[in-house]
């Protein structure tokens, strides 16, 4: 197995720590919002001069920052890796980044090789986005219960009904749920459209097949764009073996594929951001 390059994945590292600490900015922003409701009910000296500020701050903080990774690095990261497909599939440097294994398939550059990287790319995203989805739902449903004990107690007072409310529909709770499933659900769609392409033997060469891999590329960068979704390392690590073997397996029952590598290998690429492209 060759060394793997990668290096497309330096613009996803920010990416990364930049999302954990708007996470930790929003709970810190929940948490702030409650002891503003209860600043009455807190002694702690000068707290009535500066809770408030400091609650602005942080959520103007992590406004911007989500605004940030939203419109400027991920959009960065993700045109990085579409190109770097493209050069690959293509054997065409738009990009001065370079990988190496990375795609897995022993096409020659062509049509061809642009809808195998993208069907690996799909098989690992469609996957990863499904586990994710089933964790966030638990997360979700627990939330939910908590949400509908807090509005059915009478004694809960109503701004922290708000304030509990205001959590769970917030972009880090249920939008961020809906986001995966919709990414789940379009790779799904996208992968099974493809592996029937590549199945039923499509001819890459002619008109029909070159509309197809174009088809299914743009409809992929568009659910990435719409979903804006950083898949799991963790995940991916998991997932790995199994999907690997699965990989070798199709590549031998593919036309146009043929196994440059016993079952088992695994993929010399990871998660770095929003796709594996």
């Amino acid at each position: 197995m060759s060394e793997r390059i990668d290096e497309v994945e330096k613009y996803y590292k920010p990416i990364k720590k930049l999302d954990e600490l708007n996470n930790i900015l929003f709970w810190v922003s929940v948490i702030l919002s409650l002891a503003v409701f209860y600043e009455n009910r807190i002694t702690l000296l000068g707290w009535h001069e500066w809770s408030s500020v400091l609650f602005i701050v942080v959520v103007a903080v992590h406004l911007l920052l989500s605004l940030f990774l939203e419109f400027y690095l991920m959009p960065q990261a993700d045109g990085k890796r579409r190109k770097q497909l493209l050069s690959n599939s293509f054997n065409i440097p738009l990009v001065p980044e370079k990988t190496q294994g990375y795609y897995n398939n022993p096409l020659a550059p062509s049509i061809a090789r642009l809808g195998a990287n993208l069907l690996e790319n799909l098989l690992f995203t469609k996957s990863i986005s499904s586990r994710m989805a089933s964790k966030e739902r638990i997360k979700v449903l627990i939330y939910f219960v908590i949400w509908i004990f807090a509005l059915s107690w009478r004694s809960t007072e109503l701004g922290l009904a708000v304030i509990i409310t205001q959590t769970l529909f917030s972009s880090e709770i249920l939008a961020l749920w809906i986001r995966i499933e919709l990414l789940r659900h379009q790779s799904e769609i996208l992968y099974n459209e493809l592996y029937n392409s590549f199945l039923h033997k499509i001819n890459f060469e002619n008109p029909d097949g070159v509309a197809a891999a174009i088809d299914s590329l743009v409809a992929y960068e568009t659910a990435k764009a719409m979903t804006r979704v950083r898949l799991s390392s963790s995940i991916f690590n998991e997932l790995n073996p199994t999907l690997s073997v699965e990989w070798n397996k199709f590549e031998k029952s593919s036309k146009f594929l043929s196994p440059p590598q016993a079952d088992g290998v695994l993929r010399n690429f990871a998660p770095t951001g929003t796709d594996f492209s």
